[in-house]
């Protein structure tokens, strides 16, 4: 111990600027700020990935690679820096968009393929010879997730305790839950959540198919109590989302099997498909805002970017634009058919500084022309 305290007491002091300067140049921002890690770095890092040019220690590779999970984990490594104080801000959000990655279009189902999908996925439609028929838990899924445009986990997650009147004029469905399904490390046990995954309930006003199929599951097997599952196993249970999403794969690929030209159109149809699906049909014939509502988004940019597929045709407006092309009064008879006698088009108000007359005597100029909050 003796020798120890020696040791120490010899040992020179480190004075407290060296320690400041060995502190700095060992911290994150310091290491980000001498590596470059720059706009200009990542454009060329991504390009040459992209090209398959060789970068660093990457060999590259002919033909290149898509950047696109690269750019995701990069804005969230660099996102992270910058809540650290490691970075003044993200340098991906300037970066140049990627050249190989097309925009993709919503897939969504019109409402002939719907109709489709929904007699496929009919026990009758799937009984095997020899087989058990399936139970109905498939189709009825299917008509809630239509009827709602709710995510899968949210329709599984319906509670006795989530319906509003059903009996009445205007029976609703409280959306306030999802399923949580197991992940080695994270979740152990299917579950469910008293969040949706936006942590933003909604009511939704429910169509009459999916009241007849709520209540017939109630009196098929009644819920022991107002917390248990409305879609549940034999045992009382919640049912797994990836038991149904096997399902309906397989739903589909004994309907391609069958009628390959039929399954061609339904090909890579999801649950997620029939989500995407609600909101085209509530944007095209009512409006994003509607649509956004039903499926529970903050911002509508999201339901229009993810959830709403571009219209085959452009609707039909010709009413409005009717009123452009209306008859011209003749030609010669001194009228002025865009202006009306007080030189405005009928119908059109005019901003209030537009309106003002060029007369100085009407509108004199103000005597004082000093700005506003400045004392005499």
């Amino acid at each position: 111990m003796a020798s120890l305290g020696r040791r120490e007491r010899s040992r020179p002091r480190r004075s407290r600027s060296t320690t400041t300067r060995s502190a700095l140049s060992s911290s994150p921002r310091s290491a980000l700020y001498e590596s470059g890690v720059n706009v200009p770095f990542l454009d060329r890092l991504l390009a040459d990935i992209e090209h398959g040019r060789p970068h660093g220690a990457y060999r590259g590779r002919a033909g290149g690679r898509s950047t696109k999970q690269l750019r995701v984990v990069l804005t969230g490594m660099l996102g992270l820096a910058v809540s650290h104080g490691a970075l003044p801000a993200n340098p991906m959000r300037d970066t140049a968009t990627s050249a190989r990655e097309s925009k993709r279009e919503v897939q969504f189902l019109t409402v002939s393929q719907a109709q489709t999908l929904r007699h496929l996925v009919r026990r009758s439609s799937m009984r095997v010879e020899g087989r058990r028929m399936a139970n109905v838990d498939l189709e009825e899924l299917v008509d809630v997730l239509l009827g709602t445009g709710c995510r899968e986990g949210e329709a599984l997650a319906i509670r006795p305790r989530d319906l509003i009147d059903l009996d009445g004029t205007v029976p609703m469905l409280h959306v306030c839950g999802t399923l949580v399904e197991p992940r080695g490390g994270f979740v152990e046990v299917l579950h469910r959540q008293d969040t949706t995954k936006s942590r933003e309930d909604r009511t939704l006003i429910l169509p009459d198919r999916v009241v007849e199929v709520l209540k017939r599951r109630i009196d098929r097997t009644p819920p022991a109590d107002p917390d248990a599952p409305i879609f549940g196993t034999r045992f009382g249970t919640w049912i797994s989302p990836s038991n149904m999403r096997t399902r309906l794969r397989r739903a589909l690929s004994r309907a391609e099997a069958a009628d390959p030209v039929t399954a061609d159109d339904l090909a890579g149809t999801t649950f997620h498909t029939l989500r995407r699906t609600v909101g085209t049909l509530i944007a095209h014939e009512i409006s994003l805002d509607a649509a956004r509502a039903q499926l529970g988004h903050r911002d509508p940019s999201v339901t229009f970017q993810h959830y709403v597929g571009r219209r085959a045709v452009a609707p039909d407006v010709r009413t409005i634009l009717d009123r452009l092309l209306g008859d011209l009064p003749a030609t010669g008879s001194g009228t002025l058919p865009c202006r009306d006698s007080s030189h405005r088009a009928p119908g059109v108000t005019l901003p209030t500084r537009l309106q003002r007359s060029g007369d100085p005597e009407r509108h004199p100029p103000p005597t004082d022309m000093r700005p506003r909050g400045i004392g005499r």
